[in-house]
């Protein structure tokens, strides 16, 4: 490596870490005294940059949240991609389970964002849109299920995918309201009896000594 590309390296390096400083000093006050009352001068004093330097890396403190939100369903994204080759149902879970692993990586940090969406109209419009995305990717693969066979007879596709998103909110709702819980827990018990409930059964029907289907009481 020579000069320029280390001299690189470690300036990028430092951009990571001041944008991690205004994510956490941003999300901190956000969640201690409310979005409007935060100020773009004592996010940068928290984080201990000068205010020139928030405005180097951010438009605006909607901008903070914003880009967080934007991690946290890019992650999701990724995650789907990664398990559509097992199918649609794991597409689904992996999405889902996805966005509750970024959320409960840093519980200030999602208080902050569940804080400042339901306070700002304007955050609130940006998380409508990006979690819209989320949900039409599910409904898609909810859908697939559907036409493979995988889903049990009266099962809406639609619903399907709407529930597993509200499992997030939920989960997520929860832990913000009690610190003991753990999200991923709560998170993946919630995605495993939705689909367990909505997929197909593969069980055998049992039967009798003579070689007939029981009829299921």
């Amino acid at each position: 490596m020579n000069d320029s590309e280390s001299t690189e390296t470690r300036r990028q390096q430092r951009a990571r870490e001041t944008r991690a400083k205004l994510f956490q000093a941003a999300t901190e006050l956000i969640t201690q005294q409310g979005y409007h009352a935060t100020s773009v001068d004592r996010i940068a004093a928290r984080a201990g940059v000068a205010k020139a330097t928030f405005f180097v890396h951010f438009g605006s403190k909607a901008e903070i949240i914003a880009a967080l939100m934007h991690i946290q369903t890019d992650h999701a994204r990724k995650a789907r991609e990664a398990a559509l080759p097992d199918g649609p149902l794991e597409a689904m879970r992996a999405m889902v389970e996805a966005l509750g692993r970024q959320a409960a990586r840093s519980r200030t940090l999602s208080r902050g964002v569940l804080a400042a969406t339901l306070e700002s109209e304007e955050l609130g419009g940006a998380a409508s849109a990006l979690f819209d995305e989320v949900l039409a990717a599910m409904t898609i693969d909810a859908h697939a299920a559907e036409e493979a066979g995988l889903l049990a007879p009266g099962v809406d596709p639609n619903a399907l995918a709407s529930s597993l998103l509200a499992s997030y909110f939920g989960a997520l709702l929860t832990s913000s309201l009690k610190s003991d819980t753990d999200m991923n827990a709560v998170l993946a018990s919630l995605v495993d009896g939705t689909l367990r409930g909505a997929s197909r059964s593969t069980e055998p029907e049992p039967h009798t000594s003579n070689g007939r289907t029981k009829t299921r009481t």
